[in-house]
């Protein structure tokens, strides 16, 4: 009989990586079935300010954007697209998010409706440096390890 494979995402905004588990009381197998890894955020293009109307004496503030945000927000939508093609290639069965709250919080919009299917518990905690025995001990609470 095949084991369950699940994968553990383990993830902050700087990087993040998958471990295995193969079952209950198998704990948690390779360590680094997939990584990613943050690009750094570009200068905004944009400068803040004031734009005067040439129309007359209005003024009107431009918008500043934030690239630190903009490249958190492309970091979770590459580690979705990774999770759901290893998904489509029957890489995994089932899969818990571990990530920092802010992490989390971009991951879930992300998330497909195949993955969300096999997605079986989220930890917003991070996790991403911690040793295989502190992993573990935080995953009793969603699964068996």
């Amino acid at each position: 009989m095949k084991p369950t494979v699940t994968w553990i995402v383990l993830a902050n905004t700087r990087v993040a990586r998958a471990v295995e588990n193969r079952g209950p009381a198998k704990g948690l197998g390779a360590m680094d079935v997939m990584s990613w890894t943050a690009q750094k955020a570009s200068a905004s293009r944009r400068e803040p300010g004031v734009v005067y109307s040439i129309g007359g004496p209005a003024k009107t503030s431009v918008e500043q954007s934030n690239p630190q945000q903009e490249a958190d927000k492309r970091f979770a939508k590459e580690i979705s697209d990774s999770l759901s093609k290893a998904y489509a290639a029957k890489a995994f069965d089932r899969l818990v998010i571990v990530a920092a709250p802010k992490m989390l919080g971009l991951l879930r919009p992300n998330i497909d409706e195949n993955l969300s299917a096999v997605l079986i518990g989220e930890i917003d905690k991070d996790l991403s440096n911690q040793s295989k025995e502190a992993i573990e001990a935080h995953l009793g609470s969603v699964m068996a390890i």
